[in-house]
């Protein structure tokens, strides 16, 4: 029993989880380098798995909690995240966008099945909340609790994280399996322009070797054709020269040293910050928002959850397809309007009924998720790919900020204005968002570069 945690401060544990990510994301980028990607991924995943395992024994403390599910889990999280998105976007350098969206699709699909697992292990019977409490400023929030039946509810709590924890670790032992680089010959294909197999001295010299002394050996690499044929050359060793699908907007790749001194990065770190906002307060309190408000029971708060999952994921594919098609810039600003539109009509929702609080709801998760999209493709489009995973670290560094700023946010106004008055809040921070995505400078996307 610890009577001062309310919902105002539990968001705290959301805030840790988007700390322990941003700080680690950097690492498993630079990591994924020197070990690989499935090794880095698989480490993560322990660690991220085993943060939630813990959450067994530390639950009875908020602090040991916010240290087990905020910071372990998001650190692994925050290691094994990068790789398979670095990964797909080289298997994919015509579509990084689309590439990008599948992967961090099942990311954001992962309600769909886990809403109703918890709700299922933990309130079986579809309890409403029982105590109505005053909290810390005077606010009135529900809880469960209160009778036998509540209490047995509460005691499953722990063992869910028990269950969560391993198949967590199952499931992420399988995928990390599955996480490896293109083979460096597949690799230079999949990015460059038809090669001739046979030595032409009329055709000019094209590097496809590696950095290493490769003169005068044969490499057998797969034409650039349908059919795949694999041939052999003889070429002269060099740097890889980058085709039109790998360029990026300063036209060769940038390390996190140099990235980090342009203004466009500043741009992208600012834009995430901001729009984490929204994603902080939409991710965390909308099932509080409609306890609050009465919309519903506590399965239907679980069922617009789960509708809203595929809505999340899918939009991570379809905002990944609006920039290869058109732009980042183009995408960004269409999906923080619309965000900003949804915030700004959200509070109105409990009155409109059920059908309506669930429609905004899952329209909100189509938008936020974006995001997870929209990020890792402006990194590569802008920086390059040789990068992409440790530059996309050091711009989700953001999130650190985000998180901390979203939780100050929330437990210190939700006294002063509620749940509602939080919401305009969020609406402004996702509307600088879109000023942001109009100043951002327009690049013609990937596909259209393609020769």
């Amino acid at each position: 029993d610890q009577p001062n945690i309310t919902y105002g401060t539990s968001v705290w544990i959301f805030a840790c989880g988007l700390i322990g990510q941003g700080t680690s994301m950097f690492f498993g980028g630079m990591l994924g380098r020197r070990i690989g990607p499935r090794w880095t991924t698989l480490l993560g995943s322990a660690l991220s798995s085993g943060g939630v395992a813990l959450s067994y024994f530390s639950i009875v403390n908020f602090y040991a909690l916010c240290a087990t599910y905020g910071l372990m889990f998001g650190f692994g999280v925050g290691l094994a995240y990068v790789n398979p998105l670095s990964c797909a976007m080289r298997w994919m350098p015509s579509h990084r966008g689309f590439a990008n969206g599948v992967v961090v699709a099942g990311f954001g699909a992962g309600a769909l099945i886990f809403d109703q697992v918890q709700t299922a292990y933990v309130n079986p019977g579809n309890l409403k909340v029982a105590i109505t409490s005053h909290g810390s400023c005077g606010k009135v929030e529900k809880y469960f609790g209160g009778n036998a039946e509540q209490k047995a509810l509460l005691e499953r709590v722990p063992h869910a994280f028990l269950l969560l924890g391993l198949i967590y670790a199952c499931m992420q032992l399988v995928g990390s399996l599955l996480v490896v680089n293109p083979p460096e010959q597949a690799a230079e294909q999949l990015g460059y322009q038809q090669v001739n197999a046979e030595v032409d001295e009329s055709i000019p010299d094209v590097n496809i070797a590696s950095d290493e002394d490769t003169t005068g050996k044969e490499i057998c690499h797969l034409r650039y054709q349908v059919d795949l044929d694999c041939a052999c050359a003889k070429v002269r060793a060099g740097p890889i020269q980058r085709p039109a699908t790998s360029r990026s907007f300063f036209g060769e790749d940038l390390p996190p040293s140099r990235a980090v001194r342009t203004w466009l990065f500043a741009n992208l770190w600012l834009s995430f910050l901001v729009n984490g906002q929204a994603v902080v307060y939409v991710a965390t309190l909308y099932k509080t928002f409609g306890q609050s408000y009465d919309v519903g029971d506590d399965h239907f708060l679980a069922d617009v959850g789960t509708v809203a999952s595929p809505f999340n994921a899918l939009a991570r594919i379809f905002w990944g397809l609006i920039a290869d098609r058109y732009s980042y810039r183009t995408s960004m600003f269409s999906m923080s309007l619309i965000s900003t539109l949804l915030l700004s009509s959200f509070y109105f929702t409990p009155n409109l009924g059920e059908a309506a609080f669930a429609i905004w709801v899952a329209l909100l998760f189509f938008c936020l998720g974006g995001n997870f999209s929209l990020f890792p493709f402006a990194t590569a489009t802008t920086f390059g790919d040789t990068y992409m995973a440790p530059n996309y670290g050091v711009l989700f560094t953001s999130q650190v900020v985000s998180g901390v700023l979203g939780a100050s946010l929330t437990s210190n106004l939700i006294c002063k204005i509620g749940y509602s008055g939080l919401i305009p809040v969020c609406a402004g921070f996702q509307f600088m968002g879109v000023l942001l995505a109009l100043v951002f400078p327009y690049s013609p996307p990937v596909a259209r570069q393609a020769v």
